[in-house]
């Protein structure tokens, strides 16, 4: 079989086993106000042809989920990308006569498709570990690009994310492909991937240095891949036009970028609760990486650093700080997957020079995988709602404390688990008798 069939057989058996695997253990729910205005956006366009979520405008009295626009109708502030993919799933997979899906408000009328679209990341999740393969072993043998997979899609908080609706998966799965569409010299292929990745999080247009670097003296190529660019921006603004009359309105009120850069830094990457290696320790092994790396191939090193770094610098500002009940540091999910990929010099170095280190990345990914398994024995938002609702704990601890941090909350809350808490519908589904 020649490398090229090998390559592709590899990632189609890649896609095909994350894809269910996150399928499987998806939540098969709405978790947060951020999920439920993205769906309901989705499952309106689908039914009716519109993106008002009027029925949803009371929620807006208590956690911000949009505005109104010109037209009186109530709008989800969130971005097309995990919208429009809802509608098509939810077109595709509606029963007829079915029960609804209720959250806080009757969210569709058929729970069959409600079910099927909010599995949408377990494609996306699945999509940007097969791009990540491809792309590692364009620089390391199979081994290491294998175990880099594994790593990221188990042991890090990408598997926790594709489990759910929030868009920063499809955002780092179109991002990663970005990033070896520019490998291969596709300038087309980059910007395009790209464009789809800005409908999902628009400061992805921080990663345009990598399209750059593609058509760099490459004038009709720029020219015409700038074009892809371009449409994906008139789109966002076409969709902000259509809810808030302006082309230039998310919905997101003012002051968002309120926290102070250091301290958001400090909880991004330090504090016990939110930090990105508390909830994905294998990605420690990318500061060495990114090193190694660049002792290989400085220009694509200082790529992934830019975006990585630039991506860091928005997001530790970016409020409320401790960024609300999200589980993990979920605004940095889309950079997951080109940390990853700065795991592979790491594991190429120990893997041939180094073998003895190998206990230490056992270690690590022993480590993330069980964060994993425990955010999946038991929904933790509910854990966090509970604990900080009670007084029992206060929101600032599970930020700061090491006791009462998130993953703490979430250990002690085994003391009391019951197989109906598992947090995925089909898990449920298949080996309890628990209502839905």
């Amino acid at each position: 079989m020649s490398s090229a069939r090998r390559n592709l057989l590899a990632g189609s058996v890649c896609f095909v086993f994350f894809l269910l695997f996150y399928g499987i253990t998806s939540r098969g729910k709405l978790q947060t106000s951020d999920e439920a205005a993205v769906f309901v956006t989705g499952v309106s366009l689908a039914t009716r042809g519109h993106l008002a979520i009027d029925e949803f405008a009371s929620l807006n009295e208590r956690v911000n989920i949009g505005q109104c626009g010109p037209d009186g109708h109530f709008y989800t502030k969130y971005f097309p990308g995990n919208a429009f993919s809802v509608a098509c799933i939810y077109k595709l997979t509606a029963q007829p006569n079915d029960k609804p899906y209720v959250w806080v408000e009757e969210a569709a009328p058929s729970i069959t498709g409600a079910r099927w679209a909010m599995r949408i990341n377990a494609l996306w999740g699945a999509l940007g570990l097969t791009a990540l393969l491809f792309l590692t072993r364009r620089y390391f043998d199979r081994r290491t690009a294998i175990a880099t997979v594994l790593l990221v899609g188990l042991c890090s908080d990408w598997w926790y994310q594709s489990r759910g609706l929030f868009s920063e998966v499809g955002a780092g799965a179109f991002l990663i492909s970005c990033l070896y569409m520019s490998i291969l010299q596709k300038p087309y292929g980059t910007a395009a991937a790209l464009a789809v990745s800005i409908l999902f999080r628009p400061t992805n247009l921080l990663a345009l240095p990598i399209w750059a670097k593609t058509v760099w003296r490459r004038i009709p190529h720029a020219l015409g891949s700038g074009l892809i660019i371009a449409a994906a921006g008139l789109l966002l603004a076409l969709y902000n036009w259509a809810r808030f009359g302006s082309p230039l309105t998310f919905g997101y009120p003012e002051g968002n970028l309120s926290v102070p850069f250091f301290k958001g830094l400090f909880n991004m990457f330090v504090s016990p609760g939110r930090s990105l290696f508390v909830y994905s320790p294998v990605l420690l092994l990318a500061l060495p990486g990114a090193y190694l790396f660049y002792k290989r191939e400085k220009i694509l090193a200082l790529l992934c650093l830019i975006t990585v770094l630039s991506y860091a610098a928005v997001v530790a500002s970016w409020g409320p700080l401790g960024w609300g009940l999200t589980w993990g540091m979920r605004l940095m999910t889309p950079i997951v997957p080109i940390l990853g990929f700065l795991i592979a010099p790491t594991l190429d170095f120990i893997f041939s020079k180094r073998k003895w280190l190998v206990s230490v990345v056992s270690l690590l990914a022993v480590l993330g995988f069980a964060v994993q398994v425990l955010a999946l024995m038991r929904d933790p938002t509910h854990v966090l709602i509970d604990r900080v609702g009670s007084g029992e704990v206060k929101f600032e601890d599970t930020i700061y404390s090491v006791r009462d941090s998130w993953p703490a909350l979430q250990i002690r809350m085994l003391s009391r688990w019951q197989p109906c808490d598992v947090d995925s519908y089909t898990v449920r589904h298949w080996f309890t008798s628990c209502p839905d």
